[in-house]
Parts: C-alpha cells; structure tokens; sequence
C-alpha cells in the first residue's frame, strides 16, 4: 500500500472528506433536517405548535398520539443536536480566522440567509398559506410595528446561533484555559450531570414562558438546553469528545432512550396531557410535578439519544458516496426553502379528505424528496450557492 493509499484510508477512517468536511457529521445534519420537514409535516395536520398552515382536523385517539409522539420526541433531541454541531466548528473557525474574519463569516452565512427569509420568503410563504392577505398591508405594517422581527419561521434557529457565536467570542480563551486545566470526559456521571442541570433549568424557565410560549418567534422555554448544548459542543471540540463516543457506548445509550425513554414519556404524557389538546395541558410548564418530570425526561431523551446517533453515525455512515454529498451539499437549503415546499404542498391537498396519518406520510413523501430537488435549483445561482450552503 502506497503513502497515498494510507492517507485517504486514515482520512476515510476519521469520517474526513476533501474539503475538511466531516462524513458522519454531514450525514447526521441531513437525518436531521429530514425530520425537521417530517415535523413540520406533522404540525400541518396535529395542529400542535405554531405553523404557517394547519388544517383544523379532529383527530382521534391514535392520530393525536402518534402525531404527539412524532413531534416531542423529535423536539426534545434535533435542535439541541444542531447547536452541538454548530458549536463544534465554533471554536476552530475563530481560531483560524480571528474576530473580525468570524464575525464577517457568520453574519453572511447565518445573518444574510435570516435576513433574506424574513423580509422575502416568509411573507410569501404566509400569503401561500393564507390566500386572502393583503400581503402589501401585513408587509407595511409588519415593517412600521417592527413585528417583522418575528417572521423569522425556521430560521430562528440561524439568528440564536449568530446571537450565541458572537456572545462567545469574548469567552474563548476563557474555555481554551478551562478546557487545559479539567478534564471533561464523557461518562454516565457527567451525563447524568447534564441531564439533571439541563432539565431542572428547564422546569424553572418554563414558570414564567411555558411550552408554547415565543418571544419574536424565540421559544425561551427550550433555551437552556439550547445553551448547555451550544457550549458542550465548544468544550467538545477542545477536548475532543466527540472522536471519543464509541460504537458500543453509542448503542447502549440509544437503546436506553428507546427502552427507558419510551415508556417513561408514555407515563408522563398520560397523565399531563390533556386529550383534547395541548393548550392546557400540565407538562407544558408550572409549579407541578408532571412538568418537572416532562423537563427531565426531555434532557435524558435528548443527551441520549444525540450521543447514541453520533456514535452510531461514526460507525456506519462515515463515507458518503454522491446522493448523500447531493443531500449533504443542500441541507441547508431544505432547511431555508421547505416551508415554500410544505405549505405549498399541503395547499394543493386540502380537499383531499383521508385519515390524518395517512395523508401525512403521502406529504411526507412528497415533500422531502421536492424541498432537496428546489433547494438544488435554487443553488444553482452561484452568489444563492454560497448563502445557502
């Protein structure tokens, strides 16, 4: 075997692709972003959360548990994965690049796509969804009330990552001396830590913003998991965590949410959720136990299952062969362009009356394939190629 031939397999070993990128990694965010189409899919048919169209169908008892279970579990695991991610490269970036370079990057890649979506793609996705607007006057008066500030849709997950990568550039050399004197390894204890911290800050957030509850399009009651995971994510970089999840610590973990974490969200949701919707129900926030336990069985789910995939992930999908790369290279591109796709979508279907469940897996399957093919043509365009990438 040649030089060569050993550095492309220690390269293809380490999940490193040409361009520096990680394969598992990549793959992971696509997964990812798949579910967050399949649950905005769910929304337009459960009617749970806050979307730009729902059909208001009076769902049976399997239909409300099974879009309840589509959409928490999901939640309780896919964005906190994203700012992990996220905050992965953080560190590396500043370091190569130096405040100034950073800051210029990430206001084009994630402040540049906000603002684009804000101004142009979410009116025009709210006149899709509801016909008889006056989309002239809800955009003057959205742009004299600032209340434009929260047409932000997906893409509020891009402005709180610019808002916390700018907000750590003072504490770098803060974590880079943290992480030279501790020793962070990831163990059940440390996990355990972070399950407990994680869903005890929850539960006291959610006494004053409940699930459910946005600030400018900001759900505050999902932030403390948003910030610890940002922030493990740096200190994984540093002392590098990640590269240290392995296969079989992955599947004992991911077994233990499914085996585990299943059957206590049943419990929980039995009795905290009310039946005919969730507008009331007790898990959602408050001074009662249900909360507490909903708050802490959404950390175990989520430190859980995000370890359990990335091991996983590493193992077996470290390479990608060239649909992957297509999907990979679009990724962000659905996650900007699919709520044009999902509602535009679920439009064209509305009169077609068949079981919820079904007609949602019918969309489902229309609109992941569609929101890469769209995000692709929308690339296409070099200077679109760049932001959305």
């Amino acid at each position: 075997m040649t030089s060569n031939d050993q550095q492309k397999d220690s390269a293809r070993s380490a999940g490193v692709l040409q361009n520096n990128r990680l394969a598992y990694i990549d793959n992971l965010k696509v997964l990812a972003i798949i579910f967050v189409v399949i649950i905005h899919v769910s929304t337009t048919y459960s009617g749970f959360g806050s979307w730009y169209y729902t059909e208001h169908t009076l769902l049976d008892s399997t239909s409300f548990y099974f879009f309840l279970s589509v959409e928490l579990w999901n939640l309780a695991y896919l964005m906190p994965m994203f700012f992990l991610i996220a905050a992965y490269f953080v560190s590396p970036s500043l370091d190569k690049k130096g405040v100034k370079r950073f800051i210029q990057d990430r206001l084009f890649r994630l402040g540049a796509p906000t603002l684009i979506y804000t101004l142009l793609i979410s009116p025009f996705v709210i006149k899709i969804g509801h016909p008889n607007i006056d989309l002239l006057g809800f955009y003057k008066k959205g742009l004299a009330s600032f209340s434009f500030i929260s047409w932000t849709g997906p893409m509020w997950f891009a402005l709180t990552l610019l808002i916390f990568s700018i907000m750590y550039i003072p504490l770098n050399q803060l974590f880079i001396k943290l992480a030279n004197r501790y020793s962070f390894t990831l163990n059940i204890k440390t996990a355990l830590w972070l399950i407990v911290i994680n869903g005890m800050s929850a539960f006291a957030i959610r006494l004053i913003y409940p699930i459910g509850t946005s600030v400018i399009n900001l759900q505050f009651c999902f932030f403390a998991v948003y910030i610890s995971m940002f922030l493990a994510g740096i200190i994984a970089y540093r002392k590098s965590i990640l590269e240290n999840i392995n296969y079989s610590m992955a599947k004992k973990w991911f077994l233990t949410a499914l085996t585990l974490g299943i059957p206590l969200w049943i419990v929980v949701v039995y009795y905290g959720v009310n039946k005919t919707g969730l507008q009331y129900s007790a898990i959602l926030g408050g001074w009662n136990f249900l909360a507490l336990g909903y708050a802490l069985w959404e950390s175990f789910f989520c430190v859980a299952i995000i370890i359990g995939l990335i091991g996983i992930f590493k193992k077996r999908f470290n390479t990608q062969n060239t649909l992957q790369k297509f999907l990979s290279d679009n990724a962000f591109g659905v996650y900007v362009f699919h709520p044009v796709v999902v509602v535009t979508t679920s439009i064209l279907l509305k009169n077609v009356s068949i079981y919820p469940i079904l007609k949602f897996v019918v969309v489902v399957f229309i609109t992941v394939p569609l929101s890469f093919i769209f995000a692709a043509l929308i690339r296409k365009v070099r200077i679109l190629q760049k932001l959305f990438s």
